[in-house]
């Protein structure tokens, strides 16, 4: 028997809310996905997308990685994986680099064997404007009779919402030239299975909360395989608890009513995500995030509501419906901007504490610090002023 850990949509280096604690959260939970895998022993580690959040993650950031990943080379137990739409860049990729380590490899349309009796291949993710015209055909593996395994980073229907999916399964299943015998699928953040035309496909999920509506508990996906046939379930992972509180005001409620309100909740060591709605009081979000923070929360986020127009929602699409945070982050991502330009992107939207006065001291300090990151780089790398062998003035 052959046994396979697949784990997708990492997102190492995530400061989601603007905390490091939930930056540090995503790498708990990535180790803790490779401790599943060294528990139950399996022979290989499989990762379908978005290892990191970002085409640059910082040097720690990488560091910790690769650091975690050492702990499957002791053990023998090898690393596939594939890039997703978060880390993908232009030229060569942070797995080809992490390769180099020892410590991984990534997949493609050849066949990479396991125990002699699997085959696991990958396609990195693939944006919507090259869908049509690339090539995803598959080379035939060395044994006839392999159990073919195919590792992707898009959004499937039917296994995701028809109104959200990107491409249809069975597409896929047509035009890699092979028989596939289960697609193992990143990009979606909810666990979900689905038979198509016979063969299985699923999403493991994220290994870490990246938005407020993922409420599932965190999983894995342990593989057994043997004789051609698979056997799926999955291992739930210990990852931080999310507390969601809504907090109603009426005209004339005060601090009072909001420290009341939240006493409702346990909120040690939790995320506690704190919307308010109903009418303008004297009370602030950043009031309401510090009484959270006070009362044990690890991190808050508050969405203050108050006095807009509540939408009727009820003829709307219906289903799962991904973040409007995390949909602003898979369009920026396509967009290929810059670190600094993401930053203050991420920190303008997702930051509650940050006051409308200080936005451009923030701004600035950000830019002067990529400024200063640059013209480090220029001084410790004289090809980067040499221009057909002359310094560039510039």
């Amino acid at each position: 028997m052959t046994k396979i850990l697949h784990l997708s949509d990492t997102h190492l280096g995530n400061r989601q809310y603007g905390s490091d604690t939930r930056r540090d959260d995503f790498t708990r939970a990535f180790e803790a996905a490779i401790d599943c895998a060294l528990q139950e022993n399996v022979d290989a580690v499989i990762h379908t997308g978005d290892l990191f959040h970002r085409r640059t993650p910082s040097l720690p950031i990488v560091t910790d990685c690769i650091g975690i990943l050492r702990k499957l080379a002791e053990e023998d137990i090898p690393f596939y994986g594939i890039v997703g739409n978060h880390d993908r860049k232009m030229d060569q990729q942070w797995l080809d680099l992490i390769r180099e380590t020892g410590t991984a490899e990534r997949l493609d349309q050849t066949p990479t064997m396991v125990n002699h009796d699997v085959a696991l291949y990958g396609i990195d993710a693939v944006t919507k404007p090259a869908w049509h015209a690339a090539d995803f055909t598959l080379e035939d593996p060395p044994k006839s009779d392999a159990f073919r395994l195919l590792g992707m980073h898009q959004l499937f229907e039917p296994l995701v919402p028809e109104f959200y999916a990107d491409h249809d399964l069975t597409e896929i299943l047509d035009r890699v030239g092979i028989d596939l015998d289960a697609l193992a699928l990143g990009d979606y953040h909810k666990t979900e299975s689905r038979i198509v035309d016979g063969v299985p496909a699923w999403y493991a999920g994220s290994t870490e909360r990246c938005a407020t509506d993922e409420i599932e508990p965190r999983t894995v996906s342990l593989l057994e395989i043997e004789d051609g046939n698979l056997d799926r379930r999955e291992l739930e992972l210990d990852t931080r608890e999310f507390e969601s509180i809504r907090i109603e005001f009426d005209e004339g409620d005060s601090h009072g009513f909001a420290r009341d309100e939240l006493d409702r909740h346990q909120l040690d060591d939790k995320v506690a995500i704190v919307k308010l709605t109903g009418e303008r009081t004297p009370v602030t979000s950043s009031d309401v995030y510090d009484m959270a923070i006070d009362k044990g929360a690890a991190v808050c986020k508050v969405d203050d509501n108050r006095g807009r127009r509540q939408l009727d929602l009820v003829d709307g699409p219906q289903g799962d419906i991904q973040s409007a945070d995390k949909l602003i982050e898979e369009k920026l991502t396509d967009q290929n901007l810059s670190d600094i330009a993401t930053d203050i992107e991420e920190r303008v939207r997702t930051d509650d504490d940050l006051a409308q006065t200080a936005i451009d001291d923030t701004m600035e300090e950000l830019i002067k610090e990529a400024q200063a990151d640059a013209f480090d780089e220029r001084d410790a790398d004289p090809d980067l002023n040499d221009v057909d062998g002359e310094v560039s003035d510039e």
